[in-house]
């Protein structure tokens, strides 16, 4: 958009030039100083992926809990978000199961406490279930879409944010009245208890479903709440497989994962929203 045409937006323009113009006439790069009304990056490949989808799912790069929420393709994302650019709630399944925070926490890195999801290291590597990129699975789709949908209604019930949600989830002592401790909402306080319960029952289908999608029937993940040594010694209690069981998972070597992953169509592919690079940019 020109300036002429940006300016008859009057307020937000105004805005902008308050505070965005006097910053970036400091750019060494012409067209920030030029443009500056304009987003400096506007990550051309994210957004035409995005276009056509009814959905895409975002992920904090930095974050306690790794989660992926539905979201609007008609947002403009912050650099601090990842974003997959597909709309299957089966493939949101996947990443959304423990089998995938396993790997993205052995294999990405940490700030703090906080884990750094790098899709370079933790979703290219990733082996999704065989074909599951060419034919979509109903089971698992309607599983990851529940699963979600019930994330929602609590996060609307309670009125908390992710990570509130999930410390409940994961809390060893939960009750009632902890969820109207951390809520301040004592009305709701045993409706949220229960669909707590409920959510910690979807994830437990989740997984076991999207194992059964690798073929690794026999494999009991023995949910529970469970100490995770790799976690601050502090902060180990998690709602999650158990020890035993993340020793068994399977690893295919690298290269297969590599082989398996790379037969995704190209829309369908983790964009960090940074300068205008696309994961396929980033990965060279």
């Amino acid at each position: 958009m020109e300036q002429e045409k940006a300016s008859e937006y009057e307020a937000p323009f105004e805005i902008v030039e308050r505070l965005v113009k006097a910053e970036r006439q400091k750019s060494k790069r012409t067209v920030r100083r030029e443009r500056w009304w304009q987003y400096a990056e506007r990550a051309t490949g994210l957004y035409t992926a995005i276009r056509l989808l009814s959905r895409c799912f975002v992920a904090a790069a930095t974050t306690k809990y790794l989660n992926f929420s539905a979201a609007s393709t008609n947002y403009v994302y912050t650099h601090a978000l990842y974003v997959f650019t597909t709309d299957r709630w089966d493939l949101y399944a996947v990443v959304q199961s423990t089998l995938h925070e396993i790997w993205a926490r052995k294999y990405s890195g940490a700030l703090e406490t906080r884990l750094r999801y790098s899709p370079s290291d933790c979703f290219e590597t990733f082996a999704f279930p065989e074909t599951l990129w060419q034919t979509a699975n109903p089971v698992l789709a309607e599983i990851g879409e529940g699963y979600h949908k019930q994330r929602k209604t609590l996060m609307q019930l309670l009125w908390l944010g992710l990570t509130d949600i999930y410390n409940l989830f994961h809390a060893r002592d939960l009750t009632p009245a902890l969820v109207a401790k951390i809520s301040k909402k004592p009305g709701e306080a045993k409706l949220g208890y229960q669909g707590l319960l409920e959510l910690r029952n979807l994830h437990r289908e989740l997984d076991c479903t999207i194992r059964d999608a690798y073929g690794w029937h026999d494999l009991d993940l023995g949910h529970d709440l469970h100490d995770v040594e790799t976690l601050p010694e502090n902060d180990r209690i998690r709602f999650t497989i158990s020890p035993a069981a993340r020793k068994e998972v399977p690893r295919p070597e690298p290269r297969t994962r590599c082989r398996r992953n790379r037969q995704r169509t190209p829309c369908e592919k983790v964009a960090r929203l940074k300068a205008e690079l696309t994961l396929d940019m980033l990965l060279k």
